[in-house]
């Protein structure tokens, strides 16, 4: 027998391709493990069995009859639920209604689809995608999987999304990433994770917090996953012969302020790795970036003003009240900009852009830490919580990338924590910044690593069955 969660994209999807597996076996074998881990993991927020099945025998027809079949063929996938996709509900993660915001099923999962995948259906996002730490006072916190006995955050907003991929309940999800919310989740949880290049991937059929900063991204577990999916949706071959080898690159190992509160295991792990990369060759200059510092004095502007322009002024006066306190206070700060304000922080996100240009005829990438910190206990990151300002600061390392109009990768460097061989060691992520529309770029980067350093290391979610 086949042991599907054993079995990277592109080998589930090629042995469903030759008759080796049909897709309704492939999804069985997901609703099984769906049905034995989701009551306590909690990563879907719409999962309906019965069109499941009638989907994949669709699938498995199509492919029987003869029929051209795409290269993602029957491969079962997690779609967040701020994404449209047709026959399935659209929250966005709220109570409030605004499905009419998101719009019909857009050009991504239309794409994706068309590949062949089966959507299993829509996991868990935070409130309108707007927060990183994943909580959601209305509908629910996925529970991070690395540990089975505290509640932690699982990251934010594509919290279910990470959660399903990590926890081995879809082949691979698809996110979205405004100031972090593929990467945030992806190093929290330990996957691999795609933040692409603004426009690389559509936004139609996506609510649209930001129209500025969104991105939609994949969360697989492996770069070799998120490069087969890149290329699956790219119709176009990441150039293997041009694949890079990581002696004779140049780093600039970001410094100031991306290092200025890191969690201790944090940073041991990012100095020793490191260590690591230098000793394989690989070139590193320290570079401090203090515009990094404008995050605080653009993102919440910028996103403010656009989520309050999705619903309307009188809309969202009337519904902010019945969104989560969280949500609310950081949508509101839109109804106090100005429109030259708002001309103003546009502009400056374009000098922003031709400056992070800049860095890149010097280096092949920036690196730091996806996030300062390991995965908080909730109690500790709620509005209440003694720790909330820190959880907040989930997207202080990821933002940037977002506001410089770059692309990254996230990629698990945990082994290199102190207390790794430890049943306490939890992930912590390498974040790898390239320029705009370097996305493959990125991917080959963090292919190197993980062939050098090795894939994620998966949690074991049988501790929930204890």
């Amino acid at each position: 027998m086949i042991d599907i969660f054993s079995l990277s994209v592109e080998e589930m999807a090629t042995k469903i391709k030759d008759g080796q597996l049909t897709s309704v076996e492939v999804c069985e074998k997901y609703i099984e493990r769906i049905n034995k881990f989701e009551k306590d993991i909690k990563a879907w927020a719409h999962f309906d069995k019965r069109v499941l099945l009638e989907k994949a025998a669709d699938a498995d027809e199509h492919r029987k009859s003869g029929k051209p079949v795409g290269s993602l063929h029957g491969v079962p996938i997690a779609i967040k639920d701020i994404c449209s996709v047709e026959g399935m509900p659209t929250t966005n993660g709220s109570i409030v209604k605004s499905d009419d915001i998101t719009g019909p099923e857009g050009t991504l999962v239309k794409r994706l689809r068309s590949l062949g995948c089966i959507v299993l259906g829509k996991t868990h996002t935070v409130e309108f995608a707007l927060g990183a730490t994943g909580l959601n006072k209305h509908k629910g916190t996925p529970k991070n999987p690395w540990d089975n006995k505290i509640h932690r955050i699982p990251g934010g907003s594509s919290s279910g999304s990470a959660v399903a991929v990590a926890s081995g309940l879809a082949a691979f999800a698809i996110g979205t990433d405004t100031g972090g919310s593929v990467r945030i989740p992806a190093s929290l949880t330990g996957i691999a994770g795609l933040k692409t290049t603004k426009d690389v991937w559509p936004t139609d059929g996506i609510f649209p917090l930001s129209p500025t900063l969104d991105t939609p991204g994949p969360l697989a577990r492996s770069l070799e996953d998120i490069k087969y999916i890149f290329e699956a949706y790219d119709c176009n071959k990441i150039t293997t012969e041009k694949e890079i080898n990581l002696k004779g690159l140049k780093l600039a190992k970001l410094g100031s302020p991306f290092t200025n509160e890191l969690d201790k295991e944090v940073s041991i792990a990012y100095e020793k790795f490191c260590k690591e990369l230098v000793g394989k060759g690989i070139e590193i200059e320290t570079l401090d970036i203090a515009e990094a510092l404008e995050r605080t004095n653009l993102f919440p502007p910028i996103v403010g003003s656009e989520i309050v322009a999705a619903f309307g002024l009188k809309r969202f006066l009337k519904e902010v009240d019945n969104m989560d306190p969280v949500t609310a206070k950081r949508a509101k700060v839109g109804l106090d900009i100005k429109s030259i304000e708002y001309l103003g922080h546009q502009n400056r996100l374009k000098e922003l852009e031709i400056l992070a240009s800049n860095f890149f005829e010097k280096y092949d990438a920036l690196v730091s830490p996806t996030t300062i910190m390991r995965a908080m206990k909730v109690e500790d990151s709620e509005i209440d919580g003694p720790l909330h300002d820190r959880s907040l600061l989930s997207s202080a390392n990821t933002q940037p990338a977002n506001l410089f109009n770059l692309c990254g990768i996230n990629y698990p460097i945990q082994r290199f924590c102190s207390d790794f061989n430890t049943s306490t060691c939890l992930p912590v992520g390498f974040q790898v910044i390239c320029a705009n529309n370097a996305d493959q770029k990125a991917i080959k980067i963090g292919l190197a690593l993980e062939k050098e350093f090795g894939k994620p290391i998966l949690p074991d979610v049988n501790a929930f069955l204890d």
